[in-house]
């Protein structure tokens, strides 16, 4: 399949085989549905949008299809806007000084050159598919490109898990990334935010965390992870899995109420979509992406979302230098 052919239609989503495997799942001209609705079902939210008032979305086709993904389109022109971006990561370091906040996620944009939805998409698998690789154009808005290999949390029966990630290191630096106690404590944090976060909708004493902290390699970066489990509580499903984690504790920071505060008074626009969630869910089963590595269509061009958590430990040209590593996937 030529990605180009997607251009035309009004609706759809494309999404990597990390959502639904082995292969790549076409959505064509998406409608939204009940929240209950029988089938594949798409759901999103951004990072802006109320717990619990994410949209949903049926097909009028579902298709496991092989896009064709190279050639590389070449260089593309990125801009990042990371004015004041020092002052900021010393705001939050005095914010946690005074025990305001322990950890915020501070997020940046890079404006990028002419591109088509379909170019952007080749230039981020051109070193191998992100597992959560997407595509996608909704009813009404937004059209966003995702490269995240970030799982938000998937759902099996009355099974739930999520994989917080926190801390980033440039390919070849896994040893110094393991030694990191800033990047292990920020792991730290967001693990137990996410495991604060899964338990009201699970049964007691069934929320545990898997395993505290283990590595992906990425080809442009090596990223920390850990993994919370739990047993869902008799009638919660994924949108209830949802609504109590979103917006991701990854992208927010901890305390989350604190944190999502200095964001706002921080950050100079809306994220949208990047930062927001996307999931494909097939009755009891679903699986969601966390959108980081994402770039989002505006009115004149496409805007791509870098960010990192910042935490007593940072220094503000580390975390600079992990925006950079970051617009690798670029």
């Amino acid at each position: 399949m030529r990605l180009e052919s997607l251009e035309g239609l009004a609706s759809f989503a494309l999404l990597a085989p990390g959502y639904d495997g082995p292969g790549w799942t076409l959505l064509r001209d998406l409608a939204p549905v009940s929240p209950r609705g029988r089938g594949a079902r798409l759901v999103f939210a951004g990072f802006e949008d109320p717990a619990g008032r994410a949209r949903v979305f049926a097909a009028r086709r579902v298709e496991t299809v092989r896009p064709a993904l190279g050639p590389d389109p070449g260089p593309l022109r990125t801009r990042l806007d990371a004015r004041g971006h020092a002052a900021k990561v010393r705001r939050i370091r005095a914010a946690i000084a005074r025990g305001d906040v322990y950890q915020v996620c501070l997020c940046a944009s890079a404006r990028l050159g002419p591109a088509t939805g379909a170019e952007i998409l080749r230039r981020f698998c051109r070193r191998g598919a992100p597992r959560f690789a997407a595509w996608a154009r909704l009813p009404g808005g937004p059209e966003f490109v995702s490269a995240s290999p970030e799982l938000f949390f998937t759902v099996d029966g009355d099974r739930a898990r999520v994989e917080p990630m926190k801390g980033t290191a440039a390919p070849g630096a896994l040893a110094e990334l393991r030694r990191s106690a800033k990047d292990r404590a920020e792991l730290a944090m967001i693990t137990d935010l996410l495991r604060n976060d899964l338990t009201p909708v699970c049964r007691p004493r069934t929320v545990r965390v898997a395993a505290a902290r283990r590595f992906l390699r990425l080809p442009y970066a090596v990223q920390a992870v850990s993994d919370v489990r739990g047993r869902l509580k008799p009638g919660a499903g994924p949108l209830e899995v949802l609504a109590a984690l979103h917006p991701g504790g990854s992208v927010v920071g901890a305390p989350k109420r604190a944190a999502l505060t200095m964001i706002r008074a921080l950050e100079p626009r809306p994220r949208g979509a990047y930062c927001g969630a996307l999931g494909l869910a097939r009755g009891p089963r679903a699986t969601f992406s966390l959108l980081i590595r994402t770039a989002q269509r505006g009115a004149s061009d496409w805007v791509y979302g870098v960010g990192g958590g910042v935490v007593w430990g940072s220094r503000p040209v580390a975390e600079r230098r992990e925006l950079d590593v970051k617009l690798g996937a670029l």
